[in-house]
């Protein structure tokens, strides 16, 4: 039996020379002819198996041939798929015991798997490395540790190469990873039949063989039961063809030649031709996406059946991808989507940080909108449309208690908040039954097993119970997350340490980073690849997407428990032969491909984004010898298009007509008729947002509950004939009763509490005042209805919540409205007539109209002021109700009828309005001032 190493020139003819060696091979052997059927030929993909399948079809001068097994490496070892996370969790928990470690990185669950993973990695590399040699490479380790940790400055490192060194010895003896891999293949070598022939998945460069310790190993096992055949991709031979990328990178050449770059390239002048290579930098992302997209798009047009998009910045590679999606162009993307970016694992995370956070509002609102959550509930939508408004109505923060008291509070007080005809009690008590459903599986989870499966198995049970298990089946991304819990299962299986619940989220969080989706079902000519994913398959076009000093060369991981020096006198894999190998493949590819496109994005953030490195070698010695720095201007297709000038929107939708108005509602229509239309007649409107850190929100909520719980306690009081001390003692104490469970809520209460406290002097010499003029409380924060006819037979209401009423002998009454606000804001409000309604809209909500109305403002205490202070309209409260009832009621009835609703263009509305860029005011803004806004 004999071995047979041949270098292949990794350029244009590297497949053709490959097939040709192998028929050669395969004659040289016995084989008859087109009969290769007792021949197998490993290579390192599934791609380059197709490759291999063609070019010997080619090769055989495309007739009938009974090809060899062509197979991947992987597949053909039978070795198992396998994640590694049973090395991983063994090394985890020896981590986790490490004093070193632990003074070092202290106990983070997510720090701990990283470097568990980094651990793991370099266990693979020394088993690879050593292959039937261990006991040497061992002893090798020790000198070379012992040799460059020996002095003071560097004992530190010492210790974590020699946890390294006792890690890889347990893994290697338990037979995982790395030496799994190899015992499958030793296995494959002793039962082989027939010729062999493989394929190296390395390059070899002037420096490097490109063949492995284990690669070499494996062959010569396998040479030994059968003849073999060992084809060795070489990157040097190949560039003697293209003497401009050999002058760029000489590293790579035979030649190896030391000479400056500026004399390189002079010594191509005028003997070489420009490469087919175009540098193309975008002012931004999106303008760079688009050039590469449009560039694609061109290619396709010219009958281009192979392009290649490689993915050097993922984020603008995705941008790429979205824009052809949009042109109708889909892209087989090799390089699939991290689980950890699609909504089928944020779900699965999302509900591991319910269970962690205590029901943390924003963690329960993105679980329950997910599609993946309750997919068995048809009610699903209403429920949680109550939840949400519950908890923003609330601004409960977190906890299941205080989440379902929130929801049985809006369900007692539906009226105010919500629709009845949209959301009767059934569909709060369903709502109820979700919140119960998902506090059981939390506490479940709580007390599940302290083990990282008896935690896996609770996530199970839960996603069962919640309908995850079934909306996650439905999708694709979906079933490939399932398939992932799967394989973690029964990896983790035989794993009895103790672990945490924080060391369980992590590990998944880690999978789903490491985990992809890959979409098998695209079938295109545009394909997203990786560079090493690109080495040696034939395309038409290619584009480097992202080709700047970020991303090419990729940036090596932190070496931190080996240094380079110790890596390289044992044979690893150094920071230099990284960016060595990545230089390798980028030529390869410059070299077989007829036209590259390197486009990249000139800034990322404020940091200006230079080019690649690498490829501003090639650049420079393009522009010496030949003139062309290879740099072009972004260039855009010419398309007609019609301008339109924008117009004021002027919808019309008397179908929409709410069947409820507030005076918010009514303000809305008052500021601007389309902005009710979106709000309201839409349902545009923002929700109220949790407010995490109290706001002067909820200080205005706060004293509307001191203020009714004070008024309450004394009733219909002559407050003038009481002493101030008894009234500023009671008024305390309410506060007090109002503010504790604020504070225990958020102790950033305590500030208005103290703001409260400042006023409470103020409030009762105005009280008393106003209680000496004669006036007594009567009601407080009630709700208050009144009807609207429309002529096509409609009723609408009219609702509010009205703070106070009070009156006096004789029938007189006052409507008053607690504001927390600076009173000359208000006052200034008030003196726009017919602007500010809520007054008077009032007033139409009571069956008697009120004789006064008045803001009572509290503004902070200063100056010797109170900080207390009420302020009126300047005319007479009745003329004013009944012309803003008419004028809302004529503006109701002409909504019905059709009437159309405009923006009005103020700015002092715009200012303020979220609804600014759906009626595109800033569109239309230039028109306005010169006149035409109405």
């Amino acid at each position: 039996m004999a071995l047979t190493r041949l270098h292949v020139a990794a350029d244009c003819g590297f497949w053709p020379a490959a097939a040709q060696a192998v028929l050669e091979f395969a004659r040289g052997h016995g084989a008859q002819e087109r009969q290769l059927g007792a021949l197998t030929w490993v290579v390192p993909s599934g791609a380059l198996a197709q490759c291999a399948r063609a070019a010997l079809h080619e090769a055989s001068g495309r007739r009938a041939l009974i090809l060899p097994r062509v197979v991947p490496l992987v597949t053909w070892s039978g070795d198992r798929e396998d994640s590694g996370i049973e090395a991983r969790v063994e090394i985890f928990s020896a981590l986790r015991s490490n004093e070193w470690i632990a003074r070092s990185f202290g106990e983070q669950s997510e720090t701990l798997w990283s470097l568990a993973s980094d651990v793991a990695r370099i266990c693979d590399e020394l088993t690879l490395a050593a292959v039937d040699q261990p006991e040497a490479l061992e002893e090798r380790l020790q000198a070379s540790l012992a040799r460059h940790f020996g002095r003071r400055a560097s004992r530190v490192l010492q210790a974590p190469a020699q946890l390294v060194l006792r890690l890889w010895r347990a893994r290697r003896e338990a037979g995982d990873g790395a030496a799994r891999m190899i015992a499958a293949l030793a296995v494959r070598a002793a039962a082989l039949q027939g010729p062999l022939v493989y394929l190296s998945d390395a390059i070899a460069t002037a420096e490097a063989t490109a063949v492995e310790s284990w690669e070499r190993a494996f062959v010569e096992r396998a040479a030994a039961r059968s003849e073999v055949l060992h084809l060795v991709p070489d990157v040097a031979m190949a560039l003697t063809a293209a003497p401009m990328l050999g002058a760029a990178w000489p590293e790579l050449t035979a030649s190896g030649e030391s000479a400056p770059i500026a004399a390189r390239a002079q010594a191509l002048l005028g003997r070489a031709s420009v490469p087919p290579v175009v540098l193309t930098c975008g002012a931004s992302l999106e303008e760079t996406a688009s050039v590469v997209a449009q560039q694609t798009l061109t290619w396709l047009r010219e009958g281009r059946t192979m392009i290649a998009l490689v993915a050097l910045d993922r984020l603008l590679a995705r941008r790429v991808r979205a824009l052809l999606e949009r042109a109708e162009v889909l892209v087989h993307d090799e390089t699939g989507w991290k689980l950890s970016t699609t909504s089928a694992a944020a779900a699965i995370m999302r509900w591991l940080d319910l269970v962690r956070d205590d029901f943390y509002w924003r963690d329960l609102l993105d679980w329950l909108k997910s599609s993946f959550t309750l997919a068995e509930r048809a009610g699903k939508g209403h429920e949680v449309a109550v939840i949400e408004r519950a908890i923003r109505s609330s601004g409960v923060v977190q906890g299941a208690q205080a989440i379902r008291r929130a929801l049985t509070e809006v369900a007692r007080h539906d009226d105010t908040m919500l629709d009845r005809a949209a959301y009767d009690q059934a569909t709060y008590d369903r709502a109820l039954e979700v919140l119960r459903l998902v506090e059981a599986e939390v506490q479940a989870t709580r007390r599940a097993t302290n083990t990282l499966s008896g935690q896996l198995r609770a996530l199970r049970h839960a996603m069962t119970a919640l309908g995850m298990q079934t909306g996650l089946e439905a999708d694709p991304v979906g079933r490939t997350v399932l398939a992932e819990l799967d394989r973690l299962d029964h990896q983790l299986a035989s794993q009895r340490a103790a672990a945490t619940f924080a060391d369980f989220r992590a590990l998944l969080a880690l999978r789903f980073e490491e985990a992809a989706y890959v979409d098998t079902a695209v079938e295109s000519p545009v394909a997203m690849v990786t560079l090493a994913a690109a080495a040696l398959r034939d395309f038409d076009a290619v584009a480097l997407v992202g080709a700047d000093a970020s991303h090419l060369p990729s940036a090596t991981s932190e070496l931190l428990f080996m240094s380079n020096a110790v890596r390289a006198e044992l044979g690893l894999a150094t920071a230099e032969r990284t960016r060595m190998e990545e230089s390798a493949r980028l030529a390869v590819l410059l070299a077989r491909t007829p036209f590259t496109l390197a486009a990249w994005r000139a800034r990322i953030g404020d940091e200006p984004n230079p080019v690649s490195p690498l490829l501003e070698r090639l650049q420079f010695v393009s522009r010496q010898a030949t003139g062309d720095d290879l740099v072009r201007e972004p260039q855009w297709l010419d398309y007609g298009v019609s301008p339109v000038p924008a117009t004021l929107p002027r919808p019309v939708a008397p179908q929409l007509l709410p069947p409820r108005v507030t005076a918010g509602d009514a303000q809305s229509l008052v500021d601007c008729p389309y902005q009710f239309y979106a709000r309201r007649m839409l349902g545009l409107d923002e929700p109220d947002d949790v407010i995490e850190l109290p706001d002067k929100r909820d200080f205005g909520i706060a004293l509307h509950e001191v203020l009714k719980r004070f008024h309450r306690s004394w009733g219909g009081a002559d407050f003038s004939a009481l002493g101030a001390a008894e009234l500023v003692t009671s008024l305390r104490e309410h506060a007090r009763a109002v503010f504790a469970p604020q504070l225990a809520r958020a102790p950033g209460m305590l500030a208005y509490q103290r703001r409260f406290d400042g006023l409470v002097a103020g409030y009762v010499a105005w009280l008393q005042q106003h209680a000496a003029a004669g006036w007594r409380w009567t009601a407080g924060e009630e709700s208050h209805r009144a009807s609207v006819a429309l002529r096509d037979g409609r009723n609408l209401e009219l609702a509010g919540r009205i703070d106070r009423v009070d009156a006096r002998p004789g029938g007189a009454t006052v409507l008053i409205d607690y504001k927390a606000r600076d009173p000359v804001v208000l006052r200034r409000a008030l003196g726009r007539r017919g602007e500010e309604i809520q007054l008077p809209f009032y007033g139409l909500l009571l069956p008697r109209p009120p004789d006064e109305a008045q803001y009572l403002c509290f503004d902070r205490a200063r100056d010797r002021r109170g900080g207390v202070e009420s302020v009126a309209p300047d005319e007479a409260l009745g003329p004013l109700t009944e012309a803003i009832g008419m004028r809302l009621r004529e503006d109701l009835q002409r909504i019905a009828d059709g009437a159309p609703l405009p923006a009005i263009g103020c700015e002092t509305v715009c200012g303020r309005c979220e609804m600014r860029g759906l009626c595109r005011r800033d569109h239309w803004a230039q028109e306005d001032d010169r006149g035409t806004e109405t």
